[in-house]
């Protein structure tokens, strides 16, 4: 993984962690990366952590699980 993708999932780690969700418009609009892009990184992240966040269908947003 590059600086910038591990510079992104530290990132979403970090606003899961203050705000308890996250969706793709955050990053659009922090790292002006594209939609595709942005459901990419959310993507590798729930991959890589399964037990800290799920995807929330009626909200479309990433929750956090727990405190």
């Amino acid at each position: 993984m590059r600086w910038f993708e591990e510079h992104r999932q530290a990132w979403i780690g970090e606003m899961l962690r203050i705000y308890g969700f996250i969706n793709r418009e955050h990053l659009m609009k922090k790292f002006g990366v594209s939609t595709p892009q942005a459901s990419k990184d959310l993507n590798r992240y729930l991959r890589k952590n399964p037990e800290k966040v799920y995807y929330d269908l009626s909200a479309k947003k990433y929750v956090r699980i727990g405190k």
